[in-house]
């Protein structure tokens, strides 16, 4: 089982890039199970991506980095048991912080996972905003990713697209940067993103 974990804020593009993703694995032959995270009662993500078929399982009423850490590890072992997926994406609410997510990891004693990697998105048209109003959330998604993805290259100006890789850079000096927009073809993404599955 393979684990890919995304951070990003609510309208980021996370959500559609997760359903180009599991879908392609799906295109691929893989067994895929997302995880979502969402704080209320009702999973609009969940129901979207059940629209399209898609094996989801959902953690609702509170973060999947703090109040539901524990309710991860068993579902994940769950997962693990019941479906044995090749692929598990794992969406929290924009609001997670990715460290106590990985933090929550080691208690999973399922199959070793044969990859774990995370994915933070940052929103050039947004993210100077949030820079200055959610610093330490948007630094601990930065510092604790594998790959960042610039979203909605298509929408912003070179100089908000510069200033997302700056951010990064600063935050992150070895962490491999892709541009992306909407209708970017999901075959680069993939290679930066789980190369495993080319």
């Amino acid at each position: 089982m393979r684990l890919l974990l995304f951070s990003g804020f609510l309208g980021s593009g996370k959500t559609t890039l997760v359903i180009r993703l599991a879908q392609f694995a799906v295109d691929l032959g893989k067994k895929v199970a997302i995880l979502v995270n969402e704080i209320g009662e009702v999973g609009i993500d969940n129901q979207l991506m059940r629209q399209l078929d898609m094996n989801v399982w959902e953690l609702l009423n509170g973060c999947i980095c703090c109040t539901l850490s524990a309710d991860l590890v068993s579902t994940l072992q769950q997962l693990d048991s019941d479906y044995s997926p090749d692929l598990v994406i794992i969406e929290p609410s924009g609001a997670a912080n990715p460290k106590s997510i990985l933090s929550a990891l080691p208690y999973y004693k399922g199959k070793p996972l044969e990859s774990m990697h995370t994915i933070s998105i940052l929103d050039p048209l947004r993210l100077e905003m949030l820079v200055e109003v959610m610093t330490p959330l948007i630094v601990s998604q930065i510092q604790h990713a594998d790959l960042i993805l610039v979203s909605k290259c298509d929408q912003a100006k070179s100089e908000e697209i510069k200033y997302a890789h700056q951010v990064a850079l600063k935050n992150n000096p070895t962490a491999n940067i892709l541009d992306f927009s909407k209708d970017s073809p999901i075959g680069p993404l993939v290679k930066g993103i789980a190369p495993w599955m080319n």
